[in-house]
């Protein structure tokens, strides 16, 4: 039997040592993520015969695993985890995989696996300056919103997320709450309301940066991440009160500009199917699409 834990902050350091070992663009493998998602997905982890193995539920309500992360006898972490699904009585999977991600999966235990890719959960990557400078005629919608948002709100502000500020990021989700509530699933929103609270309450603990937006003194746009890899950072929650016109593209361009300062890419999640998000990610033009899916064992 193999002991899981739950996500704490005190874990980060242990954490962090482990994801720093791959240089996996995945935002699953951000520590924020894993922490501040935990009450949704029951996320627990476990150090196996030193490789970090995290364990949480699928969509379905079943327990699934992700990707082993460490140094060592891969193929002996990976038996015992197959023996753990075993004991659970569950179909052993690992989720949140790329291709590369497999490709040491087979290597460990040849043959072994079935990999199958999930279009909703491929993840977008931009080019960050792409996403500063929107250059192009493809980003002209873009500019015209920026433009049209500087003429309408010329005394707007941004500032970094600090303690100081941080109870206006709360307002501003609150706010975009009342105004969502209606058109999404109440246990969806209930999930992303608990995540993003926790992001706040331990903002400075998870090294978190982000940005806010002000018009007229008045918060109306936030957006956060954390560094992913060296190259890469991953926003984590954008959101803009939808009766500030171009809001939105704004404050995306400002957290490029002042937020992401130093990183080549942006990892901006996935779409999870929900066509009106996927919509609004494509307009961006992705550099590349992150792809990913679901592994199992061969019958």
């Amino acid at each position: 039997m193999i002991t899981f834990k739950p996500i704490e902050i005190s874990d980060k350091g242990i954490i962090d040592s482990y994801l720093s070992l791959v240089n996996y663009r995945n935002c699953d493998f951000a520590f924020a993520s894993l922490f501040c998602w935990q009450a949704k997905y029951k996320t627990s982890f476990a150090i196996i015969d030193n490789f970090f193995v995290i364990k949480y539920l699928c969509d379905d309500g079943l327990p699934c695993f992700m990707m082993p992360i460490g140094e060592g006898n891969l193929s002996n972490a990976l038996l015992k985890i197959i023996d753990e699904a075993n004991r659970l009585k569950i179909r052993f999977r690992i989720h949140a995989v790329t291709s590369d991600m497999f490709d040491i999966l087979n290597a460990a235990l040849p043959g072994r696996f079935n990999f199958q890719e999930v279009r909703d959960y491929f993840e977008y990557v931009y080019l960050r300056d792409d996403l500063v400078n929107l250059s192009g005629k493809k980003y002209q919608p873009k500019r015209n919103h920026i433009n049209q948002f500087k003429k309408n709100y010329p005394n707007y502000q941004t500032q970094r997320i600090t303690q100081e500020n941080i109870d206006d990021c709360r307002a501003i989700y609150l706010k975009w709450f009342e105004n969502h509530k209606n058109n999404h699933n109440d246990e969806d929103l209930s999930d992303e309301t608990i995540s993003v609270m926790s992001a706040f309450d331990n903002y400075d603990e998870l090294n978190l940066r982000g940005l806010i937006l002000y018009v007229d003194n008045i918060p109306v746009a936030f957006s956060y991440g954390e560094a992913l890899t060296e190259d890469t950072f991953v926003v984590h929650a954008e959101k803009a009160l939808t009766d500030i016109q171009g809001a939105y593209t704004l404050i995306n361009q400002e957290f490029s500009k002042q937020i992401a300062i130093g990183y080549h890419y942006i990892n901006r999640e996935e779409d999870l199917g929900i066509e009106s998000l996927r919509k609004a990610k494509m307009s961006y033009y992705p550099y590349t699409m992150l792809r990913r899916g679901s592994v199992c064992l061969k019958e």
